[in-house]
């Protein structure tokens, strides 16, 4: 699991061409990002994985995790409300 939310974070603050000042500030978002999702309770965290990380419909999702399709939706929901408010305290 530690290397899929590795790869989520990299790709979801992939670098822009950056110089070296957003490089930096790049890899520690991802870092900071990868911890948080680290820390989603661990329902939340592989339905996180299964979708952004490996690009599964939530019906796979369901499928895999032998869960309905709603509460794949209602667990993404969560966790991605709690991503926000981790990487956006202030808000």
């Amino acid at each position: 699991m530690a290397k899929q939310s590795h790869e989520l974070a990299t790709t979801l603050t992939a670098s822009r061409e950056a110089d070296p000042h957003e490089a930096i500030v790049d890899r520690e978002q991802k870092e900071t990002l990868q911890e948080k999702i680290g820390n989603l309770p661990s329902l939340e965290k592989e339905v996180v994985l299964l979708r952004l990380g490996q690009g599964l419909s939530y019906q796979q999702i369901a499928d895999v995790m032998d869960l309905s399709v709603s509460h794949v939706g209602v667990l993404l929901h969560q966790a991605l409300g709690r991503l926000r408010l981790a990487m956006n305290p202030s808000k």
